[in-house]
């Protein structure tokens, strides 16, 4: 039997216990005059104040993952559900059913390998969530990989899912030496790389089962699970992957008008031109690792350029917050940390402050759920999605640590 299969089965994932009118009119016209003549330091002074501590972005996080593990949890199913609905107008909510999607749990993932990181507390709810996924693990065509939804027949599988998830299971690595950790992340890697092939020069498909694109989606996290692994093994083939996928995505589907990435290639050579922020930013963490690694200028200098295109498309001058999905948006972020880290260049981070400060304030109901976009509140109050609330998460909890290094 697989060393996964003894780990990921079995056990269920516990809950985690989570100027005023008296003034004189003269002092009134000085504010006045000298708010108009600089009412761009007033309002940079402004949003410097209302940046989050590390302190609190931790219980924002801890918050977080607590309702994951409580409001989404499906006891006969022994794992999280996809979505919570409201129960009338009482302010509670109950699971809809159906377990949540491969996707929606390798952000779970990825939040508790960052909750570790922040207190070490948090490794044995990590331990017991890894179990709940062991019905995802399917061997098919030769090669073992997660599910779309745990079961599930005939086999669906993802490579862009089976990319965050081994990226779940390195940070999870890298937060508790657990090397059985480790050896998921190896063996999901595997499949992930099964989805390369030879058509458009090379890349890795989206989907298993119907191969007809090539997403940034699926070869940017690749490239960062690459990396990560040659890190932590010094196996030169793992960097060699991650160059030979970086030259890739960067020959096909990298705009040079604007230095951002289009988000698929099909068979047939047409280019889906959309853009999202994910895309972006796993490119942006890929040159980080690169330059960190290797201390090649290039990277540095494609990341900055990166960033800076990224920022101008979709962060607001105004109040700091990320356009787009927050499934995606995180990514970015995580971008903007990793440039941070490494540069020490504080407007990254206060950009990213800024735009969980904002994520806090406007973009969760009352009940204390969010919504899917990291720009508004949330939609709908009726249906929550776990994928939505992970991805704060861990983005609260990556914020704390990187604020307290």
């Amino acid at each position: 039997m697989l060393e996964i299969e003894n780990l990921v089965s079995g056990g269920a994932c516990p809950a985690m216990q989570w100027a005023s009118k008296s003034l004189p009119q003269f002092v009134c016209a000085v504010l006045i005059i000298v708010i108009l003549i600089n009412p761009c330091q007033a309002r940079a002074d402004n949003q410097h104040a209302t940046l989050p501590p590390a302190s609190l972005l931790q219980k924002w996080g801890g918050t977080v993952l607590r309702n994951t593990l409580t409001a989404f949890y499906l006891p006969r199913r022994r794992v999280l559900s996809e979505r919570v609905v409201a129960l009338g107008h009482s302010g509670r909510y109950r699971p809809q059913g159906q377990p949540a999607f491969a996707w929606s749990q390798s952000m779970e993932l990825l939040m508790l390998g960052e909750a570790v990181k922040c207190d070490s507390a948090y490794a044995v709810t990590l331990r017991k969530f890894v179990r709940t996924l062991g019905p995802y693990w399917r061997v098919a065509n030769g090669v073992g990989g997660f599910d779309v939804l745990p079961g599930k027949v005939p086999v669906d599988r993802y490579y862009d899912d089976n990319g965050w998830m081994t990226w779940g299971f390195l940070r999870a690595y890298a937060a508790t030496r657990n090397r059985q950790y480790l050896r998921i992340a190896q063996r999901d890697f595997k499949f992930v790389l099964s989805g390369e092939s030879s058509a458009l020069g090379g890349g890795i498909f989206w989907h298993e089962q119907a191969k007809k694109s090539k997403n940034t989606c699926s070869n940017g996290p690749a490239i960062i699970d690459a990396l990560k692994l040659y890190s932590i093994t010094r196996r030169q083939a793992y960097l060699r992957t991650a160059r030979r996928l970086y030259v890739w995505v960067n020959a096909h589907l990298l705009d040079h008008k604007d230095y951002l990435y289009f988000d698929n290639i099909a068979l047939n050579g047409a280019i889906t031109r959309t853009k999202w922020t994910y895309n972006a930013g796993t490119i942006l963490i890929a040159n980080c690792l690169f330059y960190h690694l290797t201390h090649q200028q290039k990277y540095w200098r494609r990341a900055n350029r990166i960033a800076r295109a990224a920022q101008r498309r979709w962060i607001s001058p105004r109040n700091g917050s990320i356009s787009g999905p927050g499934v995606f948006a995180w990514v970015l972020m995580d971008g903007y940390i990793q440039l941070y880290k490494i540069g020490h260049d504080k407007k990254w981070l206060d950009l990213a402050q800024r735009a969980l400060a904002y994520v806090h304030k406007h973009c969760q109901n009352p009940p204390g759920f969010y919504g899917g976009s990291w720009n508004g509140p949330p939609r709908t109050v009726k249906s929550i999605k776990l994928i939505n609330q992970a991805c704060v998460g861990g983005s609260y909890f990556l914020l704390s640590r990187t604020l307290t290094q």
